[in-house]
């Protein structure tokens, strides 16, 4: 019996010892899930050659015109965060093979009370060994090997939830960069109208009452840019801190507008159970309900047994000079610790996971039903704003602007209608914001791209609701709405 069992740790030490810690595998298929869900590929090859391709790669990619892919692709190849979560599946790889490991013999070298049995000096030497780790070794290694499963779950949901912060983050930051030109345009008018006011009133042509209006929406105007002008440069940073860039990689350039609205909606139906079975988080949890079953089963198994450990003492007798060996059995008595304390919070553990697997799927749920919800209201204000609101506002300026060359109308209407106009652009802009973050919080919720995703993204795809603001009016004064 102690020959077989000799026999069985030295062959599971040696396959033991042949388990590989690099965790490429376990990237390998998180990269596979990431490409397979957003398109985009992630790469991690620290302190090597492919290493600085990727290095050269981002440059590349921010010399270029930034696109809401191209920064997801950025965050994905050189984000520190991502590479610190990426770290965590060389841990769980590490932690498998550690499971799948023996506990080192113990060796003892001592001098035994003995002097009559032994030869001066009286020393013996022992080494012992734990026989119930060769047992338990099979459900030691099913648990650690579907924690790393759930960890590979939870890493590829982390890329999928960087993606969605990134995406979020650039069409706030276009967004802004669009109304700063657009305030910035409105600025220039206003003042050239004030300069164009004070002559007028330095040649008596118009009143004080007309000039102090003209002046106060020149001073408001240039309030509006500062304020734009913070506000974007605040959403900047913020996507440079969602992509991971700084020093010089922050010279990046967006494009001058939003993508406008996409012709047609993919299928919106049946998303919930979409997203209940493909979320890597829900997943994960899966997996952590599970694991959690195999510790436990593990714990009630081996609670009457403790530890067993098998020695073998050898030691040079006095009457035959000889070296005998005596071996021996420790066997741990559950007398005090019957392990109830460990199984009882492992079963309130197992609990746990089940309850907060269970609110994870309500969650997911109402998710999908909110996002959805939001692209539905988003792509209707949009539309409305593109078809209803602003051309009637630019009817408004029109009309008005007529009646003030005609003299039927006095500046200060005048100038309240472009003022209504440029917010009724402003406010487009930003609807057009909304829809994009709330469709990128869509499939953050669904767990993946939707179908037309890849194609409404690109900047001049799809059919626009409006028709951008004309570029220049032929009449009426120097603050004339323009293009935004």
């Amino acid at each position: 019996m102690i020959r077989q069992a000799a026999a069985l740790a030295a062959s599971v030490a040696l396959l033991a010892g042949c388990a590989s810690t690099s965790a490429r595998p376990a990237f390998d298929e998180v990269a596979t899930t990431v490409k397979a869900r957003s398109g985009h590929a992630v790469r991690w090859d620290p302190s090597t050659d492919e290493d600085r391709r990727v290095e050269e790669a981002i440059d590349a990619l921010l010399r270029r015109e930034l696109t809401a892919d191209a920064a997801v692709e950025v965050a994905l190849l050189g984000s520190p965060r991502l590479r610190a979560k990426l770290e965590e599946l060389a841990i769980a790889q590490a932690d498998l093979v550690q499971a799948g490991l023996l506990k080192n013999p113990v060796f003892s070298f001592g001098r035994t009370a003995w002097e009559s049995e032994h030869i001066t000096p009286n020393l013996f030497a022992t080494v012992e060994q734990d026989f119930l780790d060769v047992l338990t070794m099979p459900m030691r290694k099913r648990v650690a090997a579907t924690e790393l499963e759930a960890t590979k779950l939870e890493v590829a949901d982390h890329v999928l939830e960087l993606a969605a912060e990134v995406r979020e983050a650039f069409y706030a930051a276009q967004a802004a960069e669009q109304v700063v030109a657009m305030r910035r345009l409105v600025a220039e008018a206003a003042k050239a109208s004030a300069e164009l006011a004070t002559r007028q009133h330095e040649a008596g042509n118009m009143s004080d009452l007309a000039l102090s209006t003209e002046l106060g929406l020149t001073a408001q105007t240039t309030l509006d840019l500062r304020r734009a002008e913070g506000e974007a440069a605040v959403l900047r940073e913020k996507l440079n801190k969602a992509m991971g860039t700084w020093g010089p990689r922050t010279g990046w350039k967006l494009g001058a507008k939003l993508p406008e609205l996409p012709e047609h909606e993919p299928p919106l139906e049946r998303l919930e159970s979409a997203a209940i079975a493909q979320r890597l988080d829900v997943g994960a949890a899966r997996r952590n309900v599970q694991g959690l079953g195999y510790a436990l089963s593990l714990a009630k198994t081996t609670r009457w047994t403790g530890t067993v450990s098998v020695a073998v003492e050898a030691g040079r007798l006095r009457h035959n000079k000889r070296i005998s060996f005596g071996p021996s059995v420790a066997l741990e008595i559950p007398l005090f610790d019957r392990r109830e304390a460990q199984v009882a919070k492992l079963e309130a553990y197992a609990r746990q996971a089940e309850h907060e697997l269970h609110a994870l799927a309500i969650d997911v749920r109402a998710d999908v039903r909110s996002s959805r919800a939001r692209v539905l209201t988003a792509r209707g204000v949009v539309e409305e704003y593109g078809s209803v609101v602003v051309p009637l506002r630019e009817k408004v300026v029109r009309f008005s602007q007529e009646q003030y060359d005609a003299m039927l109308l006095g500046v200060y209407q005048l100038i309240q209608a472009k003022q209504s106009e440029f917010e009724a652009y402003r406010e487009y802009i930003e609807a057009l914001r909304d829809y994009w973050i709330a469709r990128s919080d869509l499939e953050r919720a669904v767990g993946g791209r939707l179908a037309a995703a890849a194609s409404a993204a690109a900047p001049g795809s799809g059919t626009s609701t409006i028709a951008p603001p004309p570029a220049s009016r032929p009449h009426g004064p120097p603050h004339a709405p323009r293009n935004p």
